[in-house]
């Protein structure tokens, strides 16, 4: 998903803003209909770049200007979630993600009547269901890049000591122990937020599991669930094939401790391909490879996507979905995996890249493809991003041994009911 000096834990645990030109009040009451604002996503030092010539060319094209903030991950999601609920018309476009996007149904303008049928079809089907609102069908973001993940496994040990890549949960345990010791361990997953949170997700998935019933009451504590966080616990707690202070872990924690050669296997996403193959971010250059991600009884991941979206108070509107195209658009998608291996969302341009791609990179789109293919996303219900942050305790709690999953689960399923029941989830 980013370039090789750029990683995605690096993107998302930074907390600095970079700024890309004032957007104070005076300017916007002086903006046109041939000038629009926007607040975009940014990380690392190539982001900046990627935007400017994306709105360079942008502006060559249609004489629109964009004005524009850049902000990292948390704080840009944390100011759109503000200036929603204020109901400000500062920015015309905002970058969103899927994660959040049922906090924004009532805030983004609907962007049904700006692509056809046809258009949207060219998109991966799990993002734009996702950044759908269940309740209307309104299509609240478009996507502008897939995210998801593979195994990454180092291949030279594995050899080494005669192991194949784990394709169930029962040889990821028999391959772990095989490889932990002498300060090594033979895998690393997260244990805090919202990774620990997306481990979860896959986990109860594979087991037949799913967060929602046909009611949309928690079904998270079913059977599957529990086994599922569970088995989570039982890698950290009882095998001990993960470093013991993985309870700790985001997704930093997880690409540092295999890129450093600590740990043998990893899940990981798209922008670890880039770091893994930089000498300067990576120990274990040419000493890995990929492989599909484990599965129980199914072989699912999280498919999730950063997406553009179209401010609802906006005042000019054309102007600002003419912008959120073009950066959905192939010349955008196509630059963005060129300079950050960011997936494409548009299944077309996703095709090109794969059938250019050589060798091991080929090996890994083709493995990420099909992930992306077969992903889900946990529901998009009202309160559901409250239940989210209720979730990261519940997990965190199990997996330190505080609680048993059974008892965690349990609670938070009741307590989940009550705050989508507040939120109007069942109205």
């Amino acid at each position: 998903m980013m370039s090789a000096n750029l990683s995605r834990r690096k993107f998302l645990a930074a907390s600095a803003a970079v700024t890309a030109g004032s957007l104070a009040a005076p300017w916007i009451a002086r903006a046109d209909a041939n000038e629009i604002t926007a607040l975009l996503i940014t990380g690392g030092p190539l982001y900046p770049k990627y935007w400017e010539k994306i709105i360079q060319d942008f502006t060559a094209k249609t004489g629109i200007k964009v004005r524009y903030d850049l902000l990292e991950f948390t704080p840009l999601t944390a100011k759109v979630v503000t200036l929603s609920a204020a109901r400000s018309s500062q920015y015309d476009v905002y970058s969103t993600h899927t994660a959040q996007i049922d906090s924004y149904f009532n805030h983004f303008a609907p962007l049904n009547s700006y692509f056809s049928d046809s258009e949207l079809a060219e998109f991966y089907p799990v993002a734009v269901k996702y950044l759908r609102d269940p309740k209307t069908g309104n299509l609240a973001a478009i996507p502008r890049n897939m995210d998801s993940r593979v195994q990454y496994y180092r291949s030279d040990i594995y050899q080494e000591k005669g192991l194949k890549p784990a394709e169930t949960w029962e040889e990821l345990v028999d391959v772990g122990l095989k490889l932990t010791g002498n300060g090594h361990y033979g895998l690393v997953v997260p244990g805090q937020g919202d990774p620990a949170q997306r481990t979860f997700s896959d986990l109860l998935w594979q087991a037949g599991g799913d967060w929602v019933d046909q009611a949309n009451k928690p079904a998270f504590n079913s059977e599957a669930g529990i086994k599922a966080l569970t088995f989570y616990r039982d890698l950290i707690q009882k095998h001990k094939i993960v470093p013991p202070d993985a309870v700790g872990y985001q997704w930093n924690e997880n690409s540092t401790e295999f890129s450093s050669g600590t740990v043998y296997a990893n899940f990981d996403w798209p922008g670890a391909f880039a770091t893994l193959s930089n000498p300067e971010t990576s120990r274990v250059v040419g000493k890995w490879s990929t492989a599909p991600y484990v599965k129980d009884k199914a072989a699912i991941s999280c498919a999730i996507s950063h997406a553009m979206a179209l401010n609802g108070q906006s005042g000019r509107k054309d102007a600002a979905v003419e912008f959120i195209k073009y950066t959905v658009g192939p010349e955008a998608q196509r630059l963005q995996f060129d300079q950050f291996t960011n997936f494409p969302s548009s299944q077309a341009i996703a095709k090109e890249v794969i059938s250019a791609a050589k060798g091991p990179q080929a090996v890994w789109l083709q493995q990420l493809e099909t992930t992306i293919a077969n992903g889900k996303e946990w529901p998009k219900l009202a309160g559901f991003s409250k239940v989210c942050t209720l979730m990261f305790s519940a997990i965190e709690q199990a997996l330190t041994d505080q609680v048993s999953p059974a008892d965690s689960l349990n609670q938070a399923a009741t307590e989940a009911e009550e705050i989508m029941r507040r939120a109007g989830a069942y109205d």
